[in-house]
């Protein structure tokens, strides 16, 4: 029965390092400079039973006493352990901001840390640095003034060196007053695993954000640097173990994989390349010799703050203490090769929409290769996939509306390269496109409703055909794409080669877009555009890796269609409903499928899961409902 005291506690690495802590004894106590928001961040990552062990203390890392009012600063000290991992993530910060937030907020902790130990004993102290950070557990010169040092890593990026100011001050503090410290260096950390959500934009965001403007020409370094990384979720599992350790040591721990397991700068770049669609960059260029070029105006010109490359090195790190730790907490190694991609798409797709809201009440989660919009629920679940210039956020309205009426579970996946899933590695097929789905449905238990909507109920079919015959419950296809539109001249343009389609829809504007929607009747009449839509659907096709995920699909569309509709599941395969909206000026229904198919016409375009989300979700429940039913009677 711990009391804890978390510094930065809803910060990136803090909420990972709070979920963790779910279901645990400890009593949490987290410094917030806003009680509201903190609340509300806490009510999306623990159990409603997990409240009463958190409480929110109002404060300020940069004021005396922590800005806390006494009677909070008076919880404070019944503190076991306290976890620093406070202090904003701007490369670019100036010398005074850096050193109220680091040097002084290093001293204002310490002070709080001494009185407890005085006091009570303070059993734990955990300090959150960096990696680069020069001072380990045999350098620290006990004599050193840090607010004199005024040398130290002269010309290095401000927020580097307080940080680093900060590591000796604390350092200095615990050796003087004994209590156990342990400093964690994290590495440049990136989404938890499997799903790779990367929240915190300022680390491999930057370069991920020069890579698909064109701003990244060169390799900086060459293959002799890297910039090591962490996983967001194996951080905060070796805090979560020191926190709870009874009797720890004082030891320095740099949490990140040896330089010759990581990927080096070339292979980095390429990969993020690969992952953007995008030419990868070949030229090595010295970093010193980059650095100079942004500090004279390419910084400014290209959005890259001179500042970022300082995570650019050759050096190697001391991991004997990380391995060590590892071994104890019986916890894998720190690869991150598999997440990579997820991180790189998720970075995309967020620096496209930046300052977009994200759909409320759901979780991003990992489903085979795919990333998906997830709502908990109970039972087997409904599985949508989307189609052409769309993404799951898309079907948000209607997720939420099934589950309303079911209880069942949702997941809305994100086709390959569009949304926030990875692209595929080469040029897309049909089978590489269904194979993607169905390693997704591999992770559902048995009975499952699949839906799939346009160009992706062609997936979906095709997937289908691959799962076990108890896998699914119900197919249901929403206004299948079963030959070349007739009159979609925008989608016919896009179709010549995926090369001139993707620039074709970078340029594609929202006006244009909405025109030739509803000139083939992709929506019955202009009331039924959502707010934003043809404009989300413009910005999201600024991004690289989405423009060409779209212009595969549109060329497979307009030159591989046919062998697609070979493969729509005749009844028997998997029970089989198509959805069919009527008012669609662009396709209709051979007579082959009507014949051999359960067919239901509705009266809208072809559009019609997110024009109408009541009444497609009033429509799959009540096919859902009729099947449960007849079951029973069976039975």
């Amino acid at each position: 029965m711990s009391t804890v005291l978390i510094i930065g506690g809803t910060g990136f690495i803090g909420k990972e390092m709070v979920k963790q802590l779910a279901g645990g004894q400890e009593t949490l106590l987290l410094l917030v400079r806003s009680p509201e928001k903190a609340r509300s961040a806490l009510h999306e990552l623990l159990p409603a039973e997990e409240a009463d062990r958190v409480r929110l203390l109002k404060g300020d890392l940069t004021e005396p006493a922590l800005g806390m009012e006494a009677s909070d600063y008076e919880q404070a000290l019944a503190s076991d352990v306290i976890v620093h991992a406070g202090g904003t993530m701007s490369v670019t910060m100036d010398r005074e901001t850096a050193k109220r937030m680091f040097v002084d907020g290093a001293r204002h902790v310490g002070e709080l840390a001494e009185r407890i130990h005085r006091e009570k004993g303070l059993r734990h102290l955990i300090h959150l640095v960096g990696y680069m950070s020069p001072f380990h557990d045999n350098n620290v010169d006990m004599e050193a003034d840090v607010y004199r040092m005024d040398e130290f890593m002269k010309g290095e990026p401000e927020y580097e060196r307080m940080k680093f100011l900060a590591d000796l001050y604390v350092r200095q503090q615990a050796a003087l007053c004994g209590y156990p410290l342990t400093v964690v260096n994290p590495s440049t950390v990136i989404g938890a695993k499997p799903a790779g959500v990367t929240e915190q934009t300022g680390g491999l965001g930057i370069l991920v954000d020069a890579v698909r403007r064109g701003w990244m020409p060169v390799v900086p370094g060459g293959v002799d640097h890297w910039i090591p990384f962490v996983a967001n979720d194996d951080m905060a599992r070796a805090i979560v173990y020191l926190i709870r350790q009874a009797n720890p040591d004082s030891r320095t721990v740099n949490m990140l994989e040896d330089k010759s397991a990581g990927p080096d700068m070339k292979e980095l770049l390429t990969v993020i390349a690969q992952a953007l669609k995008v030419k990868p960059p070949a030229v090595p260029m010295p970093v010193s010799w980059l650095r100079a070029l942004m500090k004279a105006g390419g910084g400014k010109l290209t959005g890259i703050p001179p500042e970022s490359l300082s995570f650019i090195t050759d050096r190697t790190f001391r991991t004997d203490e990380t391995k060590r730790l590892l071994k104890e907490m019986e916890a894998p190694s720190l690869g991150i090769r598999d997440v990579l991609p997820m991180v790189i798409a998720d970075l995309d797709h967020r620096l496209t929409h930046s300052g977009c809201p994200e759909p409320a009440g759901f979780r991003r989660e990992r489903k085979g290769d795919l990333a998906a919009l997830v709502l908990e629920g109970s039972g087997a679940p409904w599985i949508l996939v989307h189609g052409l210039l769309a993404s799951a956020d898309d079907f948000a309205p209607l997720a939420g509306l099934l589950h309303e009426r079911s209880g069942r579970p949702v997941w809305l996946l994100d086709l390959p390269g569009f949304g926030r899933s990875p692209a595929l590695p080469r040029h897309g097929t049909l089978d590489g496109y269904a194979a993607a789905v169905g390693a997704a449905l591999a992770a559902a238990p048995p009975g499952a409703t699949l839906v799939g909507h346009s160009l992706g109920a062609n997936v979906a079919a095709v997937a289908a055909l691959a799962m076990p015959q108890h896998g699914l419950e119900r197919l249901i296809l929403l206004q299948p794409v079963l030959h070349p539109p007739r009159r979609r001249r925008l989608l016919r343009l896009l179709s010549a080669s995926p090369l001139a389609a993707k620039r074709l829809l970078r340029g594609l504007t929202a006006g244009a877009l909405e025109r030739a929607q509803l000139q083939d009747g992709a929506f019955a009449d202009a009331g039924e555009l959502p707010s934003g839509y043809a404009e989300r659907i413009v910005r999201s096709l600024k991004s690289p890796r989405i423009a060409a995920a779209n212009a595969e699909l549109l060329h497979l569309l307009h030159h591989r269609l046919p062998e697609w509709t070979q493969q729509v599941p005749q009844p028997g395969d998997a029970p089989a409903c198509i959805i069919w909206g009527g008012k669609d000026q662009a396709y209709s229904i051979p007579q082959r499928i009507a014949e051999t198919h359960n067919v239901r016409v509705v009266p809208y375009g072809h559009q019609f899961p997110v024009s109408h989300p009541a009444a497609t979700a009033e429509l799959l429940s009540g096919l859902s409902q009729r099947d449960s039913h007849l079951e029973a009677a069976g039975s």
